[in-house]
């Protein structure tokens, strides 16, 4: 009686943890779920948080590409891509206008530039211009708010 009681108790306790893991979220969703929660912020924060967070979502999509592009995944890459240049371009917009945290969100552009670099270096040398044209997108608004911080 007493082993019985003891294996259903280590079953209920595996079975529970077994559940468990399931109901965790993959890395891909949680990364989904932090580029969807930065798309709401930039949606509906004021003008002044949506420079800094458009670059850290910018840093959040060019990973997403790299996983794309490791995948083989070309058509969601290319709108992923897209949506880099879009979001720099939105970052150095709203950074000229509003000077909240924008040291931060130069810091970010300029890694996340270096970093797209970088694998555009590993992709094939048909591929890398469309790349290195998002590359000059975003290096462009680093400059931009680089020249904002030092602005007199």
């Amino acid at each position: 009686m007493k082993y019985v009681s003891l294996i259903f108790a280590l079953g209920f306790l595996f079975a529970s943890f077994a559940a468990g893991e399931k109901a965790r979220p993959t890395p891909d969703q949680q990364n989904d779920a932090h580029i969807e929660e930065l798309k709401q912020k930039i949606a509906h924060d004021s003008e002044r948080e949506i420079c800094v967070h458009s670059a850290h979502l910018v840093r959040d999509r060019v990973e997403q590409f790299n996983t794309e592009i490791n995948a083989s995944q070309l058509q969601p890459a290319q709108q992923t891509l897209d949506q880099i240049g879009t979001y720099a371009d939105k970052a150095r917009e709203t950074g000229a206008k509003s000077h909240h945290k924008i040291k931060e969100a130069e810091l970010v552009l300029h890694k996340s530039a270096r970093r797209l670099t970088d694998i555009a270096q590993a992709m094939s040398v048909e591929d890398r211009p469309a790349v290195m044209l998002i590359v000059k997108r975003i290096e462009a608004a680093d400059d931009a708010l680089l020249k904002e911080v030092f602005k007199d």
